[in-house]
């Protein structure tokens, strides 16, 4: 027991200075641990920014397909319509009977002349 307080009271200095080297290796350790970790907390904020500006084009692009979608149907239908419409028959005009001059005036008479 003597000796190990001998021992103490010549060699404190030294004690002191390896418990001081020990805290500041583990408050250096500490604080780099910390750098590191706000490092990687704000490289994660800005890789969520970027994905949610992503996720908004993105919802726009599908709105924007949506209704692209929607025009195409309704050309495609205008499309079916204006080709069966061409594919159709006319329809047949019924032959006017055009009388000529002669005719008419041939008519006129037989109504007006009396019997």
């Amino acid at each position: 027991m003597n000796l190990i307080i001998n021992l103490i009271k010549k060699s404190w200095k030294i004690l002191v200075g390896i418990i001081v080297l020990v805290l500041s290796i583990i408050t250096l350790s500490n604080i780099r641990k910390r750098k590191a970790v706000k490092k990687i907390d704000k490289k994660i904020n800005e890789n969520e920014k970027a994905a949610e500006k992503l996720q908004g084009k993105i919802e726009q692009v599908e709105q924007q397909k949506n209704t692209l979608k929607n025009k195409i149907v309704v050309k495609k239908k205008q499309i079916k319509n204006t080709k069966q419409q061409k594919t159709k028959k006319p329809a047949t005009k019924h032959p006017t009977n055009k009388k000529s001059t002669s005719a008419a005036k041939k008519n006129i008479i037989s109504k007006t002349k009396k019997k």
